[in-house]
């Protein structure tokens, strides 16, 4: 398991669309609203399964079940990236 925040400077409502698209653009599929929620997306065969806690400041990210062969830093950087990806376009 793996647990991590990841800062924003923005809504959590405007946070959520952003993290529903990202995961999307990856294939998976998040359910909930902006405050919480789950999420599920395949690499290489392989399910990401997790969940999510937002407030003013972070989104705190649970990973529940991973690949074996890839790490929990790994997986922060992607998603951090994705959402930041996710800023950029938005603006």
């Amino acid at each position: 398991m793996c647990q991590f925040a990841i800062a924003h400077t923005t809504t959590p409502a405007a946070l959520f669309a952003r993290a529903q698209k990202a995961i999307g653009g990856m294939g998976g599929v998040m359910t909930g609203s902006a405050e919480a929620g789950e999420f599920r997306l395949s690499v290489f065969g392989a399910a990401i399964v997790g969940s999510y806690a937002t407030s003013d400041t972070a989104i705190e990210i649970t990973i529940t079940e991973k690949p074996f062969l890839v790490g929990c830093g790994v997986i922060q950087q992607q998603l951090e990236k994705a959402l930041a990806d996710g800023a950029r376009s938005a603006a």
